[in-house]
């Protein structure tokens, strides 16, 4: 554990500010969930906690099952990092979201579109040398209207608005299996 040389004082109904540096940093923002872990030192550790990256294993399995159902490459992500792919012929787990997907979380609704540089969906340099060139992006929405992550079909031909259809009835299907309190 590394030391931030950061002190806070707890208030009178028990909270503690994390300073906003601190919170830029680590890619925390207003209304994100916050994992509390303790040890037998009595440390306190937060982890920014990802309902998506909970249900890795579920995810992987329903991203092969997608893939196959559809013939694409598929790509689960929470908010920050791929959580699950298939039939990419690349690792892309734990890669960083590039900023097609960072689009669709500003606006909310999917994307369709052709892009010779499949790196601005996930960042990987070795993902531009994929043949992947068309691709269908969706938001993943909790019940309660909380951004999850998003749902990525990626192919080499052209999709239709089928695999759209698909895409947004995966979204609506994993947003069912996380619950946030």
């Amino acid at each position: 554990m590394k030391a931030t040389g950061i002190v806070r004082r707890i208030d009178d109904l028990g909270r503690v500010v994390v300073p906003k540096e601190l919170r830029d940093s680590l890619k925390i923002g207003e209304g994100d969930t916050i994992e509390i872990f303790t040890d037998e030192d009595g440390e306190i550790v937060l982890k920014k906690y990802s309902p998506m990256a909970e249900l890795s294993d579920i995810m992987e399995s329903y991203a092969k099952t997608l893939s196959n159902a559809t013939n694409t490459g598929v790509i689960i992500t929470d908010k920050d990092f791929v959580v699950a792919s298939s039939n990419l012929d690349i690792d892309l787990l734990d890669r960083p979201v590039g900023d097609r997907i960072k689009q669709v979380f500003e606006e909310r609704k999917l994307i369709s579109f052709h892009s010779n540089a499949p790196s601005e969906v996930v960042e990987h340099p070795s993902f531009d040398e994929t043949n992947f060139n068309q691709f269908v992006i969706t938001p993943v929405i909790s019940p309660a209207g909380d951004l999850l992550g998003t749902v990525v079909l990626a192919s080499s031909e052209d999709m239709s608005n089928f695999e759209a259809k698909i895409a947004e009835t995966a979204a609506s299907f994993i947003a069912k299996q996380v619950e946030v309190d």
